[in-house]
């Protein structure tokens, strides 16, 4: 079975399962194989945990005394509480004669305690376990506790060992005893290697630099031994990465490539990679070919649902990087061509999400932003409008239209725009705060809303030398904001943009000074640490010498500041 028909079969399997619980059937049974497959895939996709407690249940209800289901109750029940995992497993162990089975409830226990940071207790069952048994998994166990507890030396040893052990399996092709140990343990994209053995012998490799030239070579010698087999190459890909070897990871990657070219994850991983090493020049072709090869598997009608979202989330977020790089590199054409690209896209690949901040309206509110750039103000406003059209209750939208306004000179009709939302704001905030149990959640983005408007309104007053209505209407809106208690972040932000206006203009400072006093007594230190890290007041003298006396006031250590 090759991988993707393995993950057909698991997608079929869960389908299978959800619809049984769904329909409520009395009688649900798999084999001990299809259980375990069924329940590490709730495990691993962490989005039912209702459905992961059923299956765990039903299983152990025909396998009672499974020692690979009881040690995926228990780490189930460690989710919750690790203790009560712990003592599940002392009461299982009770039930059971096998040794082999008890040594592999005990191996879970150190696994949860690990976990837990509990890892002088942990590595006594790893060395206790080690007595009867040695594996991959034990030997990692216990190497990970060791770099834990800065026993550096121990630690090589215990995880050179464990990847003598998967070695071994490799050379000698007894691929079909190859499996997972514990719970939550997984191979390496179907390598022999376990997961958390890359991840222990990277930290270590970072940790302790000169144990590099021990691992290095140990961990190519996988992809020495078979270098046609793309799982090893991507697996050391994934080692070098975590090792903070970006070159190395990227050289990797490019040789997997060659042998799986349309592999969408080590594409991904390559460009990160790519990034990371200080490259640039490509990244916008890399990011083509990931756009490409998705296309290419969209075009397949046997596509599971989920998978195919998974795809549609990675193609719009590459969208949007390419988006961004483009930004970043001032080539605002070059990025007017990828928006409307992406609206043209979304006719035939509906990839467009607001979950994933990447929606139609994005691309708008960005095509706006390009024109107005450019100097091109007609088709800067018809972007904007059609934003607003689409969205007729997007206040930031209309926050950001009347900006736009104000800056090629509608300043009338911006300040329409600005006024008419003020109104509608305050009236929505008003009818909420009168209802016993107003919507904390919707008062809350009301707030939010009113905050990023009037600090807007206020800096473009203040650029037109309207200054007094400009700090007035601040210290109205930080008023407001004192008389709500779960406000701290737009208080912060309101704040600061007073600060910013007053202190690059050289106002008096009382009255900046008076908010900080008021903003304290409702949020502590916490709003003072916050302020002092404003450019502005952390240039000012005064202001900034203010905040660490008033610091002292709430017992604060000064070492901290």
């Amino acid at each position: 079975m090759d991988f993707s028909d393995e993950s057909e079969y698991i997608f079929s399997l869960i389908r299978g399962f959800s619809n049984k619980v769904k329909n409520k059937e009395l009688l649900i049974f798999y084999d001990l194989d299809e259980w375990i497959d069924i329940i590490d895939y709730y495990f691993i996709e962490e989005d039912n945990e209702e459905l992961l407690e059923k299956a765990i249940n039903l299983s152990l209800k025909q396998y009672p005394t499974n020692e690979e289901l009881i040690v995926r109750k228990a780490e189930f029940i460690a989710l919750e509480n690790y203790e009560n995992a712990l003592l599940y497993l002392l009461e299982s162990k009770k039930k059971l004669s096998n040794k082999k089975q008890i040594l592999l409830l005990t191996y879970q226990g150190g696994q949860i305690l690990s976990r837990e940071g509990k890892h002088l207790n942990a590595l006594k069952i790893a060395e206790d376990c080690l007595k009867h048994i040695e594996n991959e998994y034990i030997l990692n166990l216990a190497g990970y506790q060791y770099i834990k507890l800065n026993e550096f030396e121990k630690a090589k040893d215990s995880l050179l060992k464990a990847f003598e052990i998967c070695y071994e399996k490799y050379t000698s092709k007894k691929t079909e005893e190859i499996k997972s140990y514990g719970a939550n343990d997984f191979m390496f994209s179907a390598t022999v290697i376990p997961d958390d053995l890359i991840f222990s012998t990277a930290e270590l490799c970072k940790k302790v630099k000169k144990y590099k030239k021990i691992f290095y070579p140990f961990v190519e010698k996988f992809v020495e031994y078979d270098p046609q087999n793309s799982c090893y190459w991507e697996m050391l890909a994934e080692f070098y990465e975590r090792c903070d070897e970006p070159e190395k990871a990227l050289n990797a990657c490019e040789y997997f490539l060659c042998l799986e070219p349309d592999d969408i994850d080590v594409i991904r991983k390559k460009y990160i990679n790519y990034i990371d090493s200080g490259k640039k020049k490509d990244r916008v072709k890399i990011l083509r070919k990931i756009l490409e090869t998705i296309e290419n598997i969209l075009k397949k009608e046997e596509i599971n649902p989920k998978k195919r979202q998974d795809l549609l989330v990675c193609y719009a977020m590459t969208y949007k990087e390419i988006i961004n790089i483009y930004i970043e590199e001032e080539k605002i054409n070059k990025c007017i061509e990828v928006c409307k690209e992406t609206l043209k896209k979304s006719l035939k690949i509906p990839f467009f999400s607001d979950k994933i901040f990447f929606s139609e309206q994005y691309i708008y509110h960005t095509l706006s932003r390009l024109y107005l750039q450019l100097g091109d103000t007609k088709l800067a406003e018809i972007y904007a409008l059609t934003l607003i059209e689409k969205e007729p209750d997007n206040y930031v939208a209309k926050i950001s239209y009347a900006e736009m306004l104000y800056m090629i000179g509608k300043s009338e009709k911006a300040i329409d725009i600005f006024q008419n939302l003020y109104e509608t704001i305050e009236e929505e905030i008003a009818e909420l705060k009168s209802n016993k149990r107003p919507n904390e959640d919707k008062l809350q983005i009301l707030y939010t809303i009113l905050t990023m408007l009037i600090s807007m309104w206020a800096k473009l007053l203040f650029k037109s030398d309207i200054i007094n209505t400009a700090l007035d209407f601040l210290k109205l809106l930080i008023k407001e904001l004192l008389t709500v208690d779960f406000v701290e972040n737009n208080i912060f932000s309101a704040i600061s943009t007073y600060a910013e206006l007053v202190l690059t203009n050289n106002h008096p400072t009382e009255e900046l000074k008076n908010m900080i006093i008021s903003a304290a007594e409702i949020y502590g230190s916490s709003i003072i640490i916050s302020l002092s890290s404003v450019s502005e007041i952390e240039n000012s003298e005064d202001v900034y010498s203010f905040l660490g006396d008033l610091l002292k006031q709430f017992d604060y250590d000064e070492e901290n500041y």
